[in-house]
């Protein structure tokens, strides 16, 4: 059984302990830390290296987010718990695995941990490791009238799983998610993470279909099922993810839905 360290930090003690209490109740994970706040964390990380943490948003002097940020690349899975929502996009640009609102329930905690805890393992047996992402390109459709008709994008990816090869057609992939130094794609045939960065694969996408709607995710707006503006842009996909929209590409999305919804003749919304 793979066991898991765990570090729960909010400044509010029974919020603290809450958390701390639901993760002990996991039989995978070996030890739960509980912070006070982020600089204690801090040190507790660098110095115990969890594979997961906990995270509160609103600390006093460093929050959640600075904490988030400061651990960088190579420090351990984050899950944000919090009792406000605007900060979900923010969440996003710092790769989070989940972003939980309190109050919550036990089976939406567990939900997160689950996603943490599977994030955490395949870091550690190094899945990705040496996965290169073959990548298959193609031209659009003959006939198509715009500069992009002669450009070569991405169709298909080639990925690894277990000891044979999935070949995943792009027009299957839902969205992309950053992961340290690979992407993870999740698609109508599951999830799998490619060794391939992701500035690179979103130079390769069509730009009609897929947008990056923040720093940590790419989304195929043909799966696009309705948006929901709940401070701020929140996109729902066709299998209910929701994925956030940053501020800053707040612009490019809104244009992109008025493009589909030009195109198709109707509100792409529900």
């Amino acid at each position: 059984m793979t066991r898991f360290r765990v570090v729960a930090v909010d400044d509010e003690p029974l919020a603290r302990r809450m958390v701390a209490a639901l993760l002990r109740a996991d039989d995978e994970v070996e030890e739960v830390l509980e912070c006070a706040d982020a600089a204690s964390a801090l040190e507790t990380i660098r110095e115990r290296r969890p594979d997961i943490v906990f995270l509160d948003i609103e600390m006093p002097d460093v929050t959640g987010l600075d904490l988030a940020r400061e651990l960088k690349d190579r420090g351990p899975v984050v899950v944000f718990v919090t009792a406000f929502n605007q900060y979900a996009a923010d969440a996003f640009e710092v790769e989070a695995s989940d972003y939980v609102l309190k109050p919550f329930s036990e089976r939406r905690f567990s939900e997160a941990l689950q996603r943490a805890k599977r994030r955490a393992r395949e870091r550690r047996l190094g899945i990705e490791a040496g996965q290169t992402a073959p990548l298959a390109f193609g031209k659009r459709t003959a006939g198509e009238s715009d500069a992009a008709a002669d450009t070569e994008f991405v169709v298909r990816l080639v990925v690894r799983h277990a000891d044979r090869k999935v070949v995943i057609e792009t027009s299957d992939v839902r969205w992309i998610e950053a992961d340290d130094y690979y992407v993870r794609v999740h698609s109508a045939r599951g999830r799998h993470l490619l060794r391939t960065p992701m500035a690179a694969l979103e130079a390769r996408l069509d730009p009609r279909e897929f947008v990056r709607v923040h720093r940590g995710a790419i989304v195929n707006m043909q799966k696009v099922a309705g948006v929901r503006d709940d401070a701020g842009l929140i996109l729902v996909l066709d299998d209910g993810a929701e994925i956030p929209v940053s501020r800053s590409k707040r612009a490019p999305v809104d244009a992109m839905l008025v493009c589909r919804r030009t195109v198709a003749g109707s509100d792409p919304t529900p």
